[in-house]
């Protein structure tokens, strides 16, 4: 099995005091939601300092539903804030608009994606589907532990309910939800499960108390191999990985191969037969989850988003003075 080492400290160069701070993201039914939930969390974490700067009409409205429609910038026609931070999946203009008006930047990415010439990147998956090369002009922060993952605290053991968590995110995803929860009929536990973002507004996603309140209590979770996977190991719930495409596959066998979760593989493959069998391991075998617990909570801390907002909003930092390397290390 292999082990997580703990990344070395990373430091890196660009001054900044006193500034306001961009966020730029982009959110569809097609792309997901994550990254706008991200950007959201690290808005509120940096207390009205930070304006908005969504790519499509769609992430607008999310952010304007969110309480942030006072915040938002369109980047087209407004100046960029001194400090811009990016967080998206693919390619965009914005980065070459970051770099001519000459505001700082830090993107976040995940799994190696939109890589970019930024000043700093942070990104903290477990694997990557496109490497990382050092730069000179670019310091990484790389691995779980500058995941950005929402806080929610486990009940205790007597607390604990007889339920399945099945969250796999919206749209087409949620109709594999619906089938996973049929599957389970046969052990006589109540599945819960939840609806992401889609398409549809008239099937609104499942509210944030509700979901984490069922992360503190449930038995175990299924979940798909995304930002949510992180959540679920970040609050100790032992969780069977499922993949929605080929990049979540790497993810989900990645922390398997750490011990952290099980891998059911593909959603679209899902076997019932095997999916039972993993449940049935879940509920039944002790030591098996208390030692993914352990590995997954050694590994996602829950503590990214205070580390991101320290790389990003604390001007005194050493990380915003000088330049260092920093690599996380699989073995």
């Amino acid at each position: 099995m292999k082990q997580w080492k703990e990344p070395v400290p990373i430091l890196t160069n660009p001054p900044m005091e006193n500034v306001q701070i961009g966020l730029a993201v982009n959110a569809s039914p097609s792309l997901g939601f994550g990254h706008a939930v991200r950007c959201r969390r690290i808005a509120h974490a940096l207390k009205g300092q930070t304006a908005i700067l969504p790519l499509s009409e769609v992430c607008r409205r999310f952010f304007e539903a969110s309480g942030f429609g006072a915040e938002i910038l369109d980047w087209k026609t407004d100046a960029l804030p001194p400090v811009m931070i990016t967080d998206l999946r693919e390619a965009h203009p914005i980065t070459h608009a970051i770099r001519s008006q000459g505001s700082a930047y830090v993107s976040i990415h995940d799994m190696g994606l939109a890589q970019c010439p930024s000043n700093i990147a942070i990104d903290g998956s477990v694997a990557h589907v496109v490497p990382y090369s050092p730069h000179q002009d670019q310091t990484l922060f790389l691995g779980p532990r500058y995941m950005i993952t929402r806080p929610v605290a486990r009940a205790a053991a007597s607390d604990i309910e007889d339920t399945v968590l099945v969250t796999v995110g919206g749209g087409a995803s949620a109709d594999f939800a619906r089938r996973i929860a049929e599957q389970l009929k046969p052990l006589g536990i109540r599945v819960i499960t939840t609806t992401g973002f889609g398409p549809n507004p008239r099937n609104p996603p499942t509210p944030e108390s509700q979901i984490e309140n069922a992360m503190a209590t449930c038995r175990f979770a299924i979940s798909a191999a995304g930002t949510t996977l992180y959540d679920l190991l970040a609050s100790g719930v032992p969780t069977i990985a499922v993949a929605v495409d080929r990049i979540q596959l790497r993810t989900a066998e990645e922390f398997q191969q750490l011990g952290a979760t099980v891998s059911a593989g593909l959603l679209d493959r899902l076997s019932p037969g095997e999916l039972l069998d993993r449940c049935r391991e879940m509920l039944g075998n002790e030591i098996l989850v208390s030692q993914m617990v352990s590995a997954g909570r050694d590994m996602v801390d829950g503590k990214g988003l205070s580390r991101v907002v320290d790389i990003i909003g604390n001007p005194g930092r050493e990380s915003w003075k000088h330049h260092q390397t920093q690599t996380s290390t699989l073995c």
